[in-house]
């Protein structure tokens, strides 16, 4: 009988998991602004890449969409924006950077591109006509405070790099949150992976510490607006977790943490831990039960194929 209950389970849990990853996904959106300065330009592109590649540990590379600094234009991002509008369902997640400079006229935040700048309330507008119920905001730049009230919503959360619009100054938050998803420091409970909540603890004690260095006034005070910011992974440690296992074995391991498969039961357990508050208690532990089954025979699998194939 238990035998068999546990090959229901397995199989339960299988369906569940390719049921809920076709249904659900991580989409990413990445926008580059003007530099204005070669300095600048530099900066952007090492924040955009280092987005990218986190990216790529939480998602399929099909879900991210990267516009550069020469083609994040107003109507390319809206274009992109409105194609997710099509597409996204509610149970979709999806996360959006903003690298680059802003500027705030004292009634309207306006993210710097070529041509036409995008606003706030534009923003807000098209982010609101996307179904993926969580949604994270990044906004690494200057003046990006005066977005937190507008883009305030349920099941979204909001980072900006500075408290208000006045803070008008060039912000260094940006590049120690890039800096923060590949580094193992920003990890506090050494989970092998980094939550919003850890890189934006990581950017601000960066930022802070600079400040104090060079004995200056503060002219950025980041803010994280929105629950939940503990609970939603945005970069994966795994290469680096592994990278200290020898040969082929060490290989072997980290293929089997950044598979397909394995990346999709790990999406579905976080979106389900999103929609706790939602689910009766039964609900969720039977859920969150099967999965968490499905992951471990998979891990199970991997370890006794790696110890067969393993040198004596």
């Amino acid at each position: 009988m238990t035998r068999r209950w546990s090959l229901a389970a397995m199989c339960g849990a299988w369906l569940l998991c390719m049921s809920g990853a076709a249904q659900a996904s991580l989409q990413v959106v990445v926008c580059e602004g003007l530099s204005g300065e070669s300095a600048y330009a530099e900066q952007f592109a090492t924040q955009v890449d280092a987005v990218k590649r986190a990216a790529s540990t939480v998602t399929d590379p099909q879900h991210i969409k990267v516009l550069d600094g020469r083609n994040c234009n107003r109507d390319a991002f809206s274009v992109l924006l409105k194609q997710l509008a099509g597409s996204l369902v509610a149970d979709d997640r999806l996360a959006l950077y903003l690298i680059g400079h802003g500027s705030f006229d004292g009634e309207e935040y306006r993210f710097n591109i070529p041509g036409p700048d995008f606003t706030g309330h534009e923003l807000q507008s098209w982010l609101g006509s996307l179904h993926a119920r969580d949604q994270l905001i990044v906004v690494t730049g200057s003046s990006s405070g005066a977005l937190q009230e507008l883009l305030k919503a349920p099941s979204r959360i909001v980072i900006t790099a500075t408290r208000n619009g006045a803070e008008r100054n060039a912000t260094r938050f940006g590049g120690d949150f890039a800096a923060a998803l590949s580094d193992a420091t920003a990890d506090s409970d050494k989970n092998g992976s980094i939550s919003v909540q850890e890189a934006f603890d990581f950017a601000q004690r960066r930022v802070q510490a600079f400040y104090e260095r060079d004995v200056r006034i503060a002219s950025e005070h980041a803010l994280l607006g929105g629950a939940q910011a503990s609970s939603v992974t945005i970069a994966r440690l795994s290469n680096a977790t592994h990278s200290t296992v020898a040969g082929a074995e060490g290989d072997a391991a980290v293929a089997h943490v950044d598979s397909p498969v394995r990346r999709r039961i790990v999406e579905a357990i976080e979106a389900l831990r999103l929609r706790k508050a939602d689910l009766p208690e039964s609900d969720y532990d039977a859920q969150l039960e099967a999965l968490l089954l499905q992951l471990a025979t998979l891990d199970a699998t991997a370890a006794g194929a790696g110890s067969a194939e393993a040198p004596r």
